[in-house]
């Protein structure tokens, strides 16, 4: 199957719209139009429903929406596979969820590269349920998520912890104060939200909520705040610009690597896990 008409069909599905996926696309919309055509025969199932300028997908496009980036991402890894140079040995993808790679990925890439220089490297970034189901169809080789996997197939083990703190940009702040003016709550996971109610109750609403660490920094750095973040994030800036709040308990989240029990390359998985540990460690 022509890889591009699977591409044609996600775009659309993001933008709902024909015009907005040409643009994207860089195609005109008669193009479009005619490849999601084409795929829908050659198929045999309709993938969207057309009421005036409002597109939903069939449920036969849900459908075929895991299986079209399924298909691509093997395809990518296999046209990286096939294109690697003379002394490169194979390509390793790594995966993490945006604030993974701003906490320690990012640092894990690099480090991996420096010992490992023969290894092609991929990086991605998603939402855990992306990250796990890549791992079980082996387009993904190693994740780093905050919950382990639920699935017999998937090595979960405890890699690193994220020490968090509460930080504010008030020098003078008290813990009460912190938590109830311009706090903002960054999504640890549920975890963290059944620890944190325990210790803190009646507290007002949070003036912000993010599912990313960085969002939350940058936010208190510009417009002043508190808020519970990484302490490896954060140990530049602290006795400067942000101050740890002393009496604020420090809550500890595990974070996981996952990876394919019958991944062919688990020898050079386990010494680059081993590798994030370390930097985990000496921070």
């Amino acid at each position: 199957m022509d890889t591009e008409l699977l591409k044609t069909f996600l775009e659309v599905k993001n933008t709902r719209h024909f015009g907005r996926a040409a643009e994207n696309l860089y195609l005109t919309q008669a193009a479009v139009s005619a490849r999601i055509k084409q795929l829908e025969s050659t198929l045999g199932v309709t993938l969207f429903t057309r009421y005036r300028n409002n597109l939903q997908l069939t449920p036969a496009g849900e459908r075929l929406i895991d299986h079209a980036e399924s298909m691509l991402n093997a395809w990518e890894r296999a046209r990286a596979a096939v294109s690697l140079k003379k002394k490169q040995q194979f390509v390793l993808s790594f995966g993490g969820t945006s604030g993974l790679w701003d906490l320690i990925l990012q640092d894990a890439l690099n480090e991996t590269h420096r010992k490992f220089p023969n290894l092609a490297l991929r990086a991605e970034s998603h939402g855990q349920d992306v990250l796990i189901r890549r791992l079980v169809e082996r387009t993904l080789d190693i994740a780093l998520v905050y919950e382990p996997a639920k699935i017999t197939d998937l090595v979960s083990k405890p890699i690193a912890q994220a020490e968090l703190v509460l930080v504010s940009t008030n020098q003078l702040q008290q813990l009460e104060s912190a938590l109830n003016t311009n706090y903002v709550a960054v999504d640890w996971g549920t975890a963290f939200e059944i620890n944190f109610s325990q210790v803190f109750q009646d507290l007002a609403p949070p003036i912000m909520n993010t599912t990313l660490a960085r969002i939350a920094l940058e936010f208190i750095m510009d417009h002043g705040g508190s808020a519970y973040l990484p302490q490896r994030m954060v140990a530049d800036l602290l006795g400067k610009s942000l101050f740890q709040i002393q009496e604020a308990p420090t809550f500890n989240r595990p974070i996981f690597a996952c990876y394919h029990h019958e991944n062919r390359n688990t020898d050079t998985i386990e010494e680059v896990l081993k590798l994030v540990s370390d930097i985990a460690e000496t921070d």
